[in-house]
């Protein structure tokens, strides 16, 4: 059995774009998930994408240096196309981390399985939620939509790191707290104004603790904001997903010669 080195060349840059959401993709990019699920996930999709016919040009004579430098820009192509989804998520631990703070549920920190990271058990909470609703969506079939449409947009070694990319880059990381605040500002919201009630309290009715009293009131107060909040984060969490695949969109094309 013979294989036109072309096609080698091909197929191993689609296995490269391909692994490279798997650093950054929610979910997929987890230490949890084995390495060798993460390698035969990016076979298999590499192997798929030169079935369709999407495999790329590749010059058959390269030298050494020419493929390493070829190989990271596929790689780097994958790791923007992940990172984009991974915004949203880091903005769904923002806004667990400011809500735990406010309702003074801080104090206990777990280890969140998929960073290794001290968090507080509601921004895990949420974060978990999210990555439910995300995959309720289909949102995962969006990385392999973006891979095959980064084929036709940014065939390999037209791939450059312009500035409007590295400005686009800085408003996406600027996303992570805009996204996290949004989030958690309607119950932030009730309980800076629980803060005032209870303010008040303490300054007319002295005899009553408001030290003893006020930290399970928040907490009373946060649990049934939250409920009232999960019954829209399902919209807000389909109105981000499809932010990101715009956001995946626009990076391709700012990453285009």
């Amino acid at each position: 059995m013979s294989i036109p080195i072309g096609q080698l060349y091909a197929f191993l840059f689609l296995f490269t774009r391909a692994s490279g959401i798997f650093i950054f993709t929610p979910f997929l990019g987890n230490f949890l998930v084995p390495t060798p699920v993460r390698i035969l996930l990016s076979l298999t999709i590499g192997y798929l994408f030169s079935l369709a016919s999407l495999m790329p040009q590749i010059p058959t004579e390269l030298s050494l240096i020419s493929l390493t430098l070829g190989l990271a820009g596929e790689l780097a192509v994958g790791m923007v196309i992940g990172f984009a989804a991974h915004a949203v998520f880091a903005g769904l631990l923002y806004a667990g981390q400011l809500l735990g703070f406010q309702i003074g549920l801080s104090f206990v920190n777990a280890v969140d399985p998929q960073t290794s990271n001290r968090s507080t058990t509601l921004s895990i909470y949420i974060n978990f939620l999210g990555m439910m609703l995300f995959l309720g969506f289909n949102g995962h079939h969006w990385f392999i939509e973006a891979i095959g449409k980064s084929l036709t947009i940014l065939p390999p070694y037209s791939i450059r790191f312009t500035g409007g990319f590295i400005a686009h880059l800085t408003v996406l990381v600027g996303k992570i707290f805009v996204i996290g605040f949004q989030i958690a500002a309607p119950l932030l919201a009730v309980l800076l104004l629980t803060d005032v009630v209870l303010g008040i309290i303490g300054r007319s009715a002295p005899q009553v603790h408001i030290m003893i009293i006020g930290l399970p009131v928040k907490v009373l107060v946060g649990m049934l904001g939250m409920g009232l909040m999960l019954y829209f984060l399902p919209t807000a969490m389909r109105s981000y997903s499809a932010q990101m695949f715009r956001d995946m969109l626009v990076f391709l094309q700012l990453m285009r010669v």
